[in-house]
């Protein structure tokens, strides 16, 4: 029975003809090949918007590709803004994946990056200057050039990488790499938040490691737990004992690396930025009886007379009277007060090498400076008392 209590026609149900009386003409049939022109229609129309959403995010992947800004064409700014039939209906503000699957750029990006677009060809999105200033500030002063060289090896600065239309097989994602399940609170494809969350990693593995900058890296590559068992399990040697994979990146990060030293030639053993070999500046006298804290400068006492160390590979730039003046490279330069005799302008120091003696005070004083700035000398220093 159909509303009112009329008998429904079984044409009006199945399309044949009705067996008995009806109370209203039953409608015409409908053939299978109509159904199916019918829905095929239908399907055709609600595809149009899908099908120019691609099409614009494909124009703007290979605009990336290209080296352009992301909004070279007003098609892209329309979308990022949100435009109406644009995909970004679908994303939400931090540009997660729409219902097709695809990422976008979300708008807030848009300003930034055309406010960065300077021209310069080995930074097209200003995301090298950006990952080195998010360094100074997050790790500390004279992070930046290494963080810098590490987000290289993580993404190559890579759009594609940057924006989650390629990732790691490991499923790790954006401009830091960050894998999902450790970092699900963070918008891992906004550059800004990526840097952020890899400089945040980095300065939590260099305070587990006492400032080493090589266990540090390896950490971030390999895993905290593992680099830790390593090193118990094999000491000094626990570099061999890596997968090929993090030998391979901590040589791509460090082992490129060559300082330049202030209007002198670089010898083969320095630093990289300051950060030796095990990532630290050593202690630079040969024996401590007690150490403290002088502004940002450290005190270190010993006897008179004792052998004064170079705290890290450099090139003596300054000697006078109780002080010398070592330049590490890259910018980096320590100098030390309180010596009865330094070595000469010109030689070319190795860490823990010894450089003069303790004058009779036997105080021995140690100041760090990055680009002329003094910091923390405490920040650098391993192996101390």
């Amino acid at each position: 029975m159909g509303p009112g209590g009329c008998l429904l026609s079984v044409e009006a149900v199945s399309g044949v003809p009705a067996v008995g009386p009806a109370s209203r003409a039953a409608p015409p049939a409908v053939t299978s090949a109509g159904a199916a022109e019918a829905f095929s229609a239908v399907l055709q129309k609600h595809l149009e918007a899908p099908r120019r959403d691609i099409a614009s995010v494909r124009s703007e992947i290979a605009s990336i590709r290209a080296g352009m800004p992301f909004l070279a064409s007003g098609a892209a700014s329309g979308l990022a803004r949100g435009s109406a039939g644009g995909v970004q209906s679908h994303v939400d503000g931090r540009g997660q994946a729409d219902a097709l699957g695809f990422r976008h750029m979300p708008g807030w990006l848009e300003a930034q990056l055309a406010r960065q677009a300077t021209g310069d060809a080995s930074d097209p999105y200003g995301w090298r200057q950006m990952s080195r200033g998010i360094a100074e500030q997050i790790i500390g002063p004279g992070y930046g050039a290494l963080f810098e060289r590490q987000m290289n090896q993580e993404s190559g600065f890579n759009p594609d990488v940057v924006y989650g239309v390629r990732v790691s097989s490991a499923g790790a994602e954006g401009i830091a790499q960050l894998m999902p399940q450790y970092y699900s609170n963070v918008d891992r494809l906004d550059p800004v938040a990526g840097l952020t969350a890899g400089a945040q990693t980095m300065r939590h593995y260099l305070s587990v490691w006492g400032g080493d900058v090589r266990r540090a890296l390896a950490s971030y590559n390999a895993g905290l737990g593992r680099v830790q068992q390593l090193v118990g399990a094999h000491g000094e040697r626990w570099e061999a004992a890596l997968p090929a994979e993090t030998r391979s990146y901590l040589a791509s990060i460090l082992g490129e690396a060559q300082p330049t030293f202030s209007g002198l030639v670089a010898h083969t053993g320095a630093v990289f930025g300051g950060r030796g070999p095990g990532g630290v500046l050593t202690a630079p006298l040969e024996r401590i009886s007690g150490q403290r804290a002088s502004g940002s400068a450290m005190d270190f006492f010993g006897a008179a007379g004792d052998s004064v160390l170079a705290p890290a590979d450099g090139v003596v730039v300054a000697a006078d009277p109780g002080r010398m003046v070592i330049d590490h490279g890259n910018g980096w330069r320590s100098t030390l007060d309180g010596l009865l005799t330094s070595a000469p302008v010109g030689a070319s120091l190795l860490r823990s090498q010894p450089v003069g003696t303790l004058g009779g005070s036997g105080l021995l004083r140690l100041s760090v400076s990055s680009q002329g700035t003094a910091v923390d000398a405490s920040r650098y220093l391993l192996g101390t008392v």
